[in-house]
């Protein structure tokens, strides 16, 4: 099974520049974008020292190749409280990703509220893995469900799959890394999981609408925003939400929520995605 662990570390390898190794298993049309962002997420964490992730920001500007890629973080604006870092993935002499991250300091006081509720769901052991969905309609499975995650849906029709005609197209369901994260896991790799989380919801989001999915949306950007401590104990399985917003223009719009096993809010975000027609087989 894939590791986010492991896929996603970084090697330093002078101040401020990392190493990263992107490995085949995550991969959709190429590498899958909230991996991508995990690795430039991971080396603004080597940079920030002792500060927590607050939001990434980041921007899609060339599909790698799988292997080497290099990392250059730098800080471009700090106080005792936030600091703000850059991140730049390139390989090959491309740039191929750009980040901007903010982290705060630990142990500051504010108010203490969360107004999103998750969705009332059945316990992931109540729900069929989307796998076994996809194969029950005879729709095709991507490895990546296979190597990687796990995803345990929650209203899908029990006669097979068809689209969602009324209202804003939404997904609902549980995601689980296949290798969990090690416990004790740092607030950097556990946001790196959420990262992932918001940017994998939002695509099967917009999907829910169409007849036939005859088209790629490859990330043109992906925010999130994450709330508290990033979900550095929020269990094995994540309750992940992702709605469509528009189709239009040759663009696609999303957003995603997701919340602890224990209903606690831990990312929110969103992204736009071009709109290319599939090669024919």
């Amino acid at each position: 099974m894939a590791s986010l662990t492991d896929d996603a570390a970084v090697e330093p390898t002078t101040p401020g520049r990392y190493r990263a190794h992107l490995s085949e298993d995550w991969s959709v049309w190429g590498p899958n974008g909230g991996y991508l962002a995990a690795v430039a997420l991971r080396a603004a964490g080597h940079a920030a020292g002792g500060m927590l992730p607050v939001s990434l920001s980041c921007q899609f500007l060339a599909p790698p190749r799988y292997g080497e890629v290099e990392v250059e973080v730098s800080r471009v604006h700090g106080t005792r409280r936030a600091a703000a870092f850059h991140a730049v993935l390139r390989q090959r002499g491309r740039t191929v990703l750009a980040a901007h991250v903010w982290t705060i300091a630990g142990g500051l006081v504010g108010p203490e509220r969360r107004w999103m509720p998750p969705p009332d769901l059945p316990a992931p052991e109540e729900l069929p893995t989307l796998v076994d969905l996809m194969r029950r309609d005879g729709l095709p499975v991507l490895p990546i469900w296979e190597r990687c995650y796990e995803v345990r849906l929650s209203g899908w029709p029990a006669g097979g799959w068809t689209p969602q005609r009324d209202g804003v197209p939404t997904i609902r369901g549980w995601l689980r890394l296949h290798e969990p994260l090690p416990a004790g896991a740092d607030p950097w790799l556990a946001a790196a999981r959420l990262v992932f989380a918001v940017d994998v919801v939002q695509f099967p989001a917009i999907v829910q609408a169409f007849e036939r999915t005859t088209f790629m949306a490859p990330s043109m950007d992906l925010y999130v925003g994450f709330q508290g401590a990033a979900g550095a104990d929020a269990g094995e399985w994540l309750l992940v939400e992702g709605e469509a917003a528009a189709a239009t223009g040759g663009m696609l719009g999303a957003r995603a929520r997701v919340w602890s096993d224990a209903g606690e809010l831990l990312a929110t975000g969103g992204q736009q995605m071009l709109y290319r027609m599939a090669s024919p087989a």
